[in-house]
């Protein structure tokens, strides 16, 4: 059984982690510079394979025995269903009136819903264990419930560590609940390798928005023109990168979205599947 992780701590850039740099390794092997500083990943879909599905009894179950054992106290999983959904609404509504953006871009945090659902603990049980932990505890429990499947595609920590052996930065850029994303990306390996994290919950916006890839950007210290965007996502990663003079790959995989094509006339290189060898002879032959 997966096991959630503590904290929400972003991994530090890679010019923080001592790791070498493109121009340390350029110095190095004398290899002329590779095609891109910065590649940024898209998760679900690009480096793992997941199957949710948050409306199903397993799901709910899961979170009703989770906050039960937190000592909330519900009559039944309809009714702490019930009181959930409303909690959401309106914490859909509060977080929509302090949107940092105003273009139909700016992203839910789901986590005060947890901590909203938790508040008629006892006494007792917040002492064995403070709101702020147990509210991850019950949406992990949750995402838990809802996940049939879950797998970290063949070969991504080696194509991870590859592209920085050539010297490149690799940054996470998702679409994602931090309370889901976070404990999954330690259970993989990749909050391990990879040199920084930006989910859209944290930040309040969401990819395609033009505005979350420039922090992307300056975040990482790089210009557009040498960065690369991989997604399985056409209009959220391909489009949304290019918006912001990004150059973007395309990965056209089983849970990409239904409408979107084989390959993108909107990439600089599209393939079937989670391709990193092809990915990999791109960036790298340039």
């Amino acid at each position: 059984m997966r096991r959630p992780q503590s904290g929400g701590r972003r991994a530090p850039p890679l010019r923080q982690r001592g790791r070498k740099t493109r121009k340390d390794t350029k110095v190095e092997t004398g290899a002329q510079d590779p095609r891109y500083e910065v590649v940024f990943f898209d998760l679900y879909g690009t480096l793992i394979d997941i199957r949710t599905d948050e409306q199903s009894e397993a799901a709910w179950q899961a979170l009703y025995d989770c906050v039960t054992e937190l000592g909330a106290q519900y009559e039944s999983v309809d009714v702490m269903r019930d009181q959930f959904e409303k909690l959401e609404a309106r914490e859909m509504v509060h977080q929509a009136d302090r949107a940092i953006v105003r273009n139909g871009w700016d992203e839910f945090d789901i986590l005060p819903v947890y901590r909203s659902l938790l508040m008629n603990r006892s006494e007792e049980a917040e002492k064995k264990l403070a709101l702020p932990q147990a509210a991850l505890k019950a949406a992990w429990a949750f995402r838990q419930g809802s996940t049939s499947l879950f797998r970290l595609y063949p070969g991504a920590l080696d194509m991870i560590e590859q592209l920085q052996d050539a010297g490149m930065v690799v940054a996470l850029l998702s679409n994602a609940q931090a309370c889901y994303t976070r404990p999954e990306l330690e259970e993989t390996g990749l909050a391990s390798v990879l040199d920084d994290v930006i989910i859209s919950s944290e930040e309040k916006i969401r990819k395609p928005a033009r505005d979350l890839y420039m922090l992307a950007l300056d975040r990482e210290f790089v210009t557009a023109k040498h960065a690369l965007m991989v997604g399985n996502d056409e209009r959220n990663d391909i489009i949304g990168a290019n918006s912001a003079g990004l150059d973007a790959a395309y990965f056209r995989t089983e849970i990409s979205p239904a409408d979107d094509p084989d390959v993108s006339a909107h990439a600089v290189c599209s393939f079937t599947g989670a391709d990193y060898d092809g990915l990999l002879k791109f960036v790298l032959d340039a």
